[in-house]
């Protein structure tokens, strides 16, 4: 059963000419993004994070995720799954983290059409919700070495 919290992770790399940033672009309505995804009852976000990494681009594990400071929230309106969800509650947190992918290939899920890698300025063009763009801007100050 789905939570009532939501994460986002940033996919980011860092190599001898700087730091990359991923977008994912979304089959279902085109849109980027990060990686993004509801908890499952039991989960802890970061757990949920971890889950998520690896099931929409084939990486995730515990020492290549960073907590962000990072947390927005969500409308429920945009989620299936929520009919157990209190009646009363019309947003639910989005957790933010950041991805390292340095020396890894993302491998998409069904979820996904394609991956666009970046400077910051790019990736930020792409992204369609503003709290990935907020998560992104966070990540870019903690790796990209401003």
């Amino acid at each position: 059963m789905r939570a009532p919290f939501q994460i986002l992770a940033i996919p980011y790399r860092v190599d001898t000419s700087g730091v990359t940033f991923a977008a994912l672009r979304r089959s279902d309505d085109g849109n980027w993004q990060g990686v993004a995804g509801g908890g499952e009852l039991g989960e802890t976000p970061f757990q949920a994070a971890i889950r998520e990494c690896r099931e929409e681009v084939g990486v995730g594990s515990r020492n290549r995720l960073a907590t962000l400071q990072t947390i927005s929230s969500v409308s429920v309106e945009h989620f299936t799954g929520r009919d157990h969800w209190p009646s009363d509650l019309f947003v639910i947190p989005e957790y933010c983290f950041a991805l390292n992918c340095t020396g890894k290939d993302l491998v998409l899920s069904a979820e996904h059409t394609e991956v666009r890698w970046g400077t910051y300025e790019n990736t930020r063009k792409l992204l369609h919700w503003d709290s990935n763009k907020t998560a992104l801007w966070e990540v870019s100050r903690r790796f990209g070495h401003f």
